[in-house]
């Protein structure tokens, strides 16, 4: 490739991914003033209900680069390009690094809230399943050997991908008093206008930074690929 070429695209390319990753950062900045500077006290919980807003902003960004891992799949199935696989294998690293900090976060909610960390029921058990699920993608990722495994992670993230409506609707597979999850939003638990703007703007910027973890972990992996490449023509 020419200089030529290069030189009009490359320096637009970077302002613009730099815009991208100012204004995630600048998300993620907003709104932990919001958690910890705006938000006021929630009535019975006290300042521990703080954790919501990074528990489900967390989930939101999970099930979106759990839908890129499926997507990713799906493409490399399709025409075995690099790029779908390179895309898969950031995308499934980012989820299962969102999907620790719910389970993390839930915990430590849970046992604030309700004097345990985890119980047997719908929405903690599916969401563990889920877990498991991605953390055996990213186990098969570095640990797998042979020209197949990405054709078995694209299935296995597919898979997991398809969890997340099971995830999503088990809570409603009890009644309310049988479970210790709340439904706080689509029982309109929130009723501080602070609250939901708050949520509202942790999930945006949860999931933007995760979108930006996604495009460069992709990155990355593309340029390992290539280096990989490049030495295999050298030798």
């Amino acid at each position: 490739m020419s200089l030529a070429s290069q030189s009009p695209s490359a320096p637009a390319s970077s302002t613009v991914e730099r815009a991208i990753v100012s204004v995630a950062l600048l998300a993620l900045l907003l709104a932990n003033a919001l958690v910890f500077l705006y938000v006021p006290n929630e009535k019975f919980m006290g300042p521990v209900q703080r954790i919501l807003y990074f528990h489900a902003g967390s989930a939101t960004a999970t099930y979106i680069a759990i839908f890129t891992v499926f997507v990713s799949g799906v493409w490399y199935l399709a025409t075995r390009d690099g790029r779908a696989d390179a895309l898969g294998h950031a995308a499934s690293e980012v989820a299962f690094t969102l999907c620790t900090v719910v389970m993390l976060t839930g915990m430590i909610w849970g046992e604030a809230a309700w004097n345990t960390m985890f119980r047997m029921e719908p929405r903690l058990v599916s969401f563990l399943f889920l877990w498991l699920l991605l953390l055996s993608l990213v186990a098969l990722r570095r640990f797998g050997a042979g020209g197949s495994v990405q054709s078995h992670c694209a299935v296995l993230g597919i898979i997991a991908a398809l969890t997340v409506p099971l995830v999503v609707y088990s809570i409603q597979l009890l009644p309310q008093v049988a479970q210790l999850h709340p439904q706080v939003v689509a029982q309109g638990g929130l009723k501080e206008p602070a609250f939901n703007q708050t949520l509202a703007v942790s999930m945006v910027a949860l999931t933007l930074f995760s979108g930006v973890l996604i495009y460069l972990q992709m990155r990355v992996k593309l340029l390992e690929t290539e280096v990989r490449r490049l030495a295999m023509v050298c030798k």
